[in-house]
């Protein structure tokens, strides 16, 4: 059930990786309140800069990358299985693989980190899986309504949210940090791992829900983009679709100012206001979250100059093996700013945190580096594998 590598894919999966932990690493010891966590104290001129930066240039872009390379994989996946399998019994077989991946959401989310993504994905798996046998122009119109349900959800949402905090003030003061943050951010800093276990599941479930409720649609459309991208060979022969690219270029370049007003609002709502804050700037960032598509298309557009060549052949090890990765980055996270591990997490300003995660994510690039070159695929993906096709 082999299927050939694609070098560009996997270094782009391995970029994505790095800004997931850049976001994942800002909230770790906060809970599920807010995507990049709030203010112990009144930010630092630093705290600014590192808190506005990662809004506008990280938090939900590389999340898109990763969920568009998904969608790709299943293509390729999808290939490889009808090549020896009719479409029934392929169909039976994908949905072993997203089943282990369910399973290994639930346990990671309850374990080590609540803002875990993967039960997500396996269950906008199983909606893309039903399109598994529609044509490219069909993958676009469905991947079209779907973004446009996924705006709509976000628009309503936002709206009766923004109404709700009018029509029923909060009884916190806006300007003070609300009790359960900080007891929660205590518990995570300073409490033992059993100690954890209630509150991180009760964060895992918020997040889990929320998810589903509101971002199924764009994890889905992504998917779709993600399997038309595969079908075509956008990825895989990039030379034949200039147009597309200068395209993605324009897009994501024109959602970056998009992207920073979504970063600014949310700052000044936990400057300002944190135990009242807005969702306008969430919303604001969902559509600047287009900005992924000047990432992928840079990585495509520069695939063959020297210095991109390099680049890529220094990434694409930790992106054959990502699940392992990304979940070895929760671990870490936990043994370096958890209670039950160095305890660092109330000692850490953002910009410790933010050189942290670089740090982490280049040890485990040089260790996948050696992983791939010894063994082929990494450790969660053998399991991963094996749950999905047997025993070789």
């Amino acid at each position: 059930m082999a299927t050939s590598r694609i070098d560009l894919v996997d270094a782009l999966r391995a970029f994505a990786l790095v800004g997931i932990l850049q976001v994942n690493i800002q909230s770790f010891a906060w809970g599920a309140g807010e995507p990049l966590g709030y203010f112990a104290a009144p930010p630092s001129f630093a705290d600014t800069i590192v808190y506005v930066l990662i809004g506008t240039f990280v938090s939900l872009k590389f999340l898109s990358i990763f969920a568009f390379l998904f969608g790709v994989g299943f293509a390729l996946q999808w290939r490889s299985l009808r090549r020896r399998l009719a479409p029934a019994e392929a169909g039976r077989v994908y949905r072993r693989r997203l089943r282990f991946l369910l399973a290994l959401g639930l346990a990671h989310g309850t374990l080590l980190y609540y803002g875990d993504i993967l039960a997500a994905y396996a269950v906008a798996g199983m909606v893309l899986l039903l399109y598994a046998q529609t044509r490219p122009a069909t993958l676009v119109r469905a991947a079209r309504r779907w973004w446009i349900a996924f705006a709509l959800v976000i628009t309503a949402s936002t709206a009766l949210f923004e109404w709700m905090r009018r029509a029923f003030p909060s009884e916190t003061e806006a300007a003070e940090l609300p009790g359960w943050v900080l007891e929660q951010f205590d518990t995570y800093t300073r409490g033992g791992f059993l100690a954890q276990i209630g509150v991180r599941f009760a964060d895992y479930l918020d997040v889990l829900v929320s998810t589903l409720l509101l971002g199924l649609p764009q994890l889905v459309a992504l998917f779709l983009l993600g399997a038309v991208a595969g079908r075509l060979g956008w990825l895989a022969r990039p030379s034949r679709f200039p147009r597309l690219w200068q395209r993605a270029t324009w897009i994501g370049a024109a959602a970056l100012p998009v992207a920073a007003a979504g970063a600014w609002l949310n700052f000044v709502a936990m400057r300002d206001t944190p135990g009242d804050p807005g969702l306008l700037g969430y919303a604001i960032q969902c559509a600047g979250s287009l900005v992924a598509c000047l990432y992928v298309a840079a990585f495509v557009r520069l695939r063959d100059k020297q210095a991109m060549r390099a680049v890529i052949a220094w990434l694409a090890p930790a992106g054959r093996m990502p699940l392992t990765n990304y979940l070895v980055q929760s671990f870490a996270m936990g043994l370096v700013l958890s209670g039950w591990g160095f305890g660092l997490g109330s000692a850490l300003g953002r910009t410790e945190l933010a050189l942290l995660a670089l740090a982490i994510v280049a040890a485990q690039f040089a260790a996948s580096r050696a992983w791939i070159g010894r063994f082929g695929q990494g450790p969660i993906e053998a399991l991963w594998r094996r749950a999905t096709y047997g025993p070789r």
